[in-house]
């Protein structure tokens, strides 16, 4: 596999990945109203949506012999949604995808008493559905970002060598 066509692989992973976030949250939608599952569906389409913004390693090698990095710029994100797409890539690193101790600001305290100690901790609440309320701008961000990754994969398509 040549450079060129594991980047055209990678571009249409990303619009694949972005797809089946979109479906998600719109099935969500449609269907969260007494539904348990519908939390941790939205979290599982914020990974979805954010798989393509993070370093995916390829099969070809660099110069190096080091595997090539391959990550989606936020070049496709429209300018009135940059602060919504970093706030859920953060929330993809910090909580859906990882347990950050930082978010959560827990406090421990540890008191001796006659009975042995006592531990106690309190920390901040996170559900991981804070952006559920943005359902509809989140969907709408998916929508302009593929938009323009849809022209794009057309201009890959073309410069791909056709194979025999």
């Amino acid at each position: 596999m040549t450079k060129q066509e594991e980047k055209y692989l990678h571009f249409v992973s990303c619009i694949n990945d972005l797809n089946n976030a979109w479906r998600l949250l719109h099935k969500i939608k449609k269907t969260h109203e007494g539904n348990s599952l519908a939390g941790a569906a939205f979290q599982f389409a914020l990974i979805e949506y954010s798989k393509p913004f993070k370093t995916s390693f390829g099969a070809v090698s660099n110069s190096r012999n080091k595997p090539l990095q391959y990550k989606l710029d936020e070049s496709y994100i429209p300018a009135k949604y940059i602060g919504l797409h970093k706030k859920i890539i953060e929330a993809r690193d910090q909580i859906h995808a990882h347990s950050d101790l930082t978010v959560r600001e827990a406090k421990l305290y540890v008191k001796n008493s006659s009975q042995g100690k006592i531990v106690g901790a309190v920390e901040n609440k996170i559900s991981g559905t804070e952006e559920f309320s943005k359902i509809d701008d989140i969907t709408d961000l998916i929508e302009q970002s593929l938009d323009s990754m849809y022209l794009e994969v057309k201009q890959l398509e073309v410069a791909l060598p056709v194979t025999s």
